[in-house]
């Protein structure tokens, strides 16, 4: 069996790169973990995909370890079940410093059932969050009860004054699919400037 020691981990419910982690986020200091070498194909899948684990396939009955395909590394934590409920990167050194030892891990057969699989995401960390906080905020509003909030929001990217509010609504939606982060800033400046009068 192969082990790690010493190493940061951030675990989330999807993969980030190590440099979208976040000041809140809950770091973890792990002193030794084991790794396991597998094949590119899996590495993928465990990384993108709804996967469940054997875990009488794993050397160390241990919830938590690194897989490696020898070109990334990446911590995995699975529940009682095998199924992986978060995934964690290195950080660059540490991750560079294991795949220079990669030769030195053995390869490791690892059983699992692909439950779901996710087409990976091509946008930021910081992108997705600000799309999830547009997504919640107009889909909580009421139209008719914020309908002076609309109005302002949409005066205010389009410079243009307008009465139907079916019509603000959904050149609203359709700016939050279009313009992330134009919506973002005008949504934020808009509420910043309502809470002042």
């Amino acid at each position: 069996m192969d082990y790690v020691y010493d190493i940061v981990l951030n675990f989330q419910d999807k993969y980030y790169e190590f440099y979208e982690w976040l000041r809140e986020d809950k770091i973890i200091n792990v002193k030794k973990i084991p790794i396991y070498k597998i094949t590119n194909q899996e590495y993928l899948s465990f990384k993108y995909n709804d996967i469940s684990i054997d875990t009488k396939t794993l050397s160390k009955q241990s919830r938590m370890f690194l897989v490696t395909n020898g070109v990334e590394v990446m911590g995995l934590l699975i529940d009682t079940n095998g199924k992986i409920i978060k995934r964690s990167s290195l950080i660059f050194e540490e991750s560079d410093d294991i795949l220079n030892d990669c030769d030195a891990i053995k390869k490791s057969y690892i059983k699992y059932h692909l439950n779901h699989i996710h087409k990976p995401k091509l946008i930021s960390r910081i992108t997705e969050n600000k799309s999830h906080y547009i997504n919640n905020y107009l889909k909580n509003i009421n139209k008719e009860k914020d309908e002076y909030f609309l109005k302002y929001l949409y005066y205010d990217i389009y410079n243009l004054e307008l009465d139907d509010i079916d019509k603000i609504y959904n050149d609203l939606i359709n700016m939050s699919k279009k313009n992330i982060p134009k919506m973002y800033y005008h949504l934020k400046k808009v509420n910043l400037e309502l809470k002042k009068q």
